[in-house]
């Protein structure tokens, strides 16, 4: 095959004659026509037409020929996002980039891959060498940012010198308004967020917002989901309880920043942090007062964000280093929305085999640090198992991905995966499969601990050293469970294994059969008791401002 017949080919492609290409094809030599050059025309050709498995095929022989062919490494990589076929593709873009590290789009594709796969470890390298690169954009080192949240490896100076750069970067398009404080109505409050469907956010949210309109203030969504994508009764429910919802997915930063100022709200909650990219709009601070809540427990180092939310648990003042200034609610930071009565049942360990251990929360938060700790209790306690699930759609081949990183022999039928489920019903149903729940850290689980908790399952949790690793921290004080918080990762195996004696399964039965009814009378699921406590904070901050 020659470099006239290559050039007649993209020319073809260029005027989209793709029927014509397949005739100059059909015309080659046999020897010709396998060709990784070939190969890749075919499968773009079939991507095209949607033919997902035949394209696939075309760049794996295409790579077979020639493991460094970019344009079909770069186009598996594309369609291996449907298929979910991560690691594959993953170990193919590994081998190119140690050869050739400058390219770009492969270091892209190996940062983006690994988190969509739920490949922690993998996910946080190639993001921060993309973004050390500085061949990013602000997307990536958002998420780079978001990351460093599942790890202990990084500390706090690393984190702020990443929020830094970001806020560097924003200070670059930055917009000035002028705010005369009598225009602004002192009960307008406005959420931001991708996440006001049927979402974990949205699910704290609903009842809370309701009762923000009865302490006269006016909650205002918006939205930045897709609403085609996302309508439901949820949804409907949800933006019944605000008293205005704006669907704002297509405005722009600038945009979006005076559409918001128009509105003369007093306040404006970001509920997303860095798992989202619209920190520009809190960064060109469209109201008086900005506050982080909820979907991001950190700080985001963006100045003009005036107060997180947190209490007295989750960061006290002594160990609130960072300068955050925060609304500091008396007993917790969130309630989630009454869950469905779902049958409780009696304590699994009571009639099988097995103590069970559970965790359903998403793979990037199982760390190899905590995966170890697991297995060691797990070898501490001969007939315990451990369940597991997560929400996020991670690599096919998840599983044995998982079990490989296991490092202390163990049996592979003691781990148990638990398909995700979208009913929220069933997932909660799920919960009855499960004596003990494992909280993760340094990231914390929430919604997750919240409805173990509503289904009578006890969360034993490790108290870390921020906002994000002592969510579960809270969580338990809040239900004076002092026994289910550990001190350290000793601690936290010990108090694992000691839970599962004969003498505490008649204790944690007992638990179980009436931790929803304590769960229901504490702060967890105690809307109107937060939502009183958060309206008294925000009327001081305005009477302050006025005063």
């Amino acid at each position: 095959m020659d470099d006239i017949f290559i050039k007649k080919i993209e020319d073809l492609y260029k005027k989209k004659q793709f029927e014509q290409i397949k005739f100059e094809i059909s015309n080659l030599e046999e020897k010709d026509k396998k060709s990784p050059f070939i190969y890749n025309i075919k499968g773009i050709i079939e991507n095209l037409n949607k033919n997902f498995d035949q394209a696939k095929s075309y760049f794996q022989s295409a790579l077979k020929l020639d493991q460094y062919h970019i344009h079909s490494l770069l186009n598996l990589s594309r369609i291996s996002y449907m298929d979910k076929d991560f690691q594959n593709i993953i170990n193919l873009l590994k081998n190119y980039h140690e050869k050739i590290p400058e390219n770009k789009e492969v270091l892209i594709n190996l940062a983006d891959l690994s988190f969509a796969a739920g490949f922690l470890e993998d996910a946080l390298y190639f993001h921060k060498k993309l973004v050390d690169s500085r061949k990013f954009k602000i997307a990536d080192l958002a998420a780079l940012i978001a990351l460093f949240n599942y790890s202990s490896n990084y500390s706090e100076e690393i984190y702020k010198k990443y929020c830094k750069l970001y806020d560097d970067i924003l200070s670059k398009k930055k917009i000035n308004y002028n705010f005369n404080l009598k225009d602004h109505d002192k009960f307008k409050i406005g959420f931001l967020s991708y996440d006001l469907r049927e979402h974990s956010v949205g699910f704290f949210l609903k009842d809370f917002i309701k009762e923000l309109k009865k302490r006269n203030f006016i909650p205002i969504a918006f939205n930045l989901a897709d609403t085609q994508k996302n309508k439901n009764n949820f949804v409907s429910e949800l933006k019944q309880s605000f008293m205005e919802w704006y669907d704002v997915i297509n405005l722009q930063d600038e945009d979006l920043s005076n559409f918001i100022y128009e509105k003369k709200l007093y306040f404006l909650i970001d509920l997303a942090g860095y798992t989202t990219n619209r920190l520009q709009v809190f960064k060109n601070k469209p109201v008086p007062i900005q506050i982080s809540w909820l979907g991001y427990c950190n700080k985001t180092y963006i100045n003009e964000i005036d107060y997180m939310i947190a209490d007295p648990y989750v960061l006290s003042e002594k160990e609130n280093k960072t300068g955050q200034k925060l609304i500091r609610l008396k007993k917790i930071w969130n309630s989630l929305s009454k869950l469905n009565e779902v049958e409780i049942n009696e304590l699994p360990a009571l009639s099988s085999k097995y103590f069970t251990f559970g965790s359903f929360n998403n793979f990037l938060k199982i760390s190899d640090e905590i995966l170890d700790i697991w297995v060691q209790i797990l070898n501490n306690i001969p007939n315990s198992r451990l369940m597991l699930k997560s929400s996020i759609n991670g690599d096919k081949n998840y599983k044995n991905y998982f079990l490989k990183r296991i490092k202390i022999n163990l049996d592979e039928e003691r781990i148990i995966f638990l398909n995700y489920e979208k009913d929220k019903n069933k997932n909660l149903e799920q919960y009855n499969k499960i004596d003990i729940s494992l909280d993760t850290f340094p990231y914390n689980g929430v919604t997750t601990s919240f409805e173990s908790i509503w289904m009578g399952v006890p969360v034993l949790t490790l108290k870390g050293n921020n906002f994000v690793s002592r969510c579960g921290y809270s969580i338990n004080k809040n239900l004076n469970l002092e026994k289910f918080i550990a001190k350290n990762k000793k601690d936290y195996i010990e108090k694992a294994t000691n839970l599962v004696s004969d003498s505490n399964l008649k204790n944690l039965n007992t638990l179980r059969n009436t931790l929803r009814k304590r769960a229901m009378v504490s702060p967890l699921f105690n809307t109107n008791e937060l939502a009183e406590n958060f309206s008294k904070e925000l009327i001081k901050i305005s009477n302050k401002d006025h005063s």
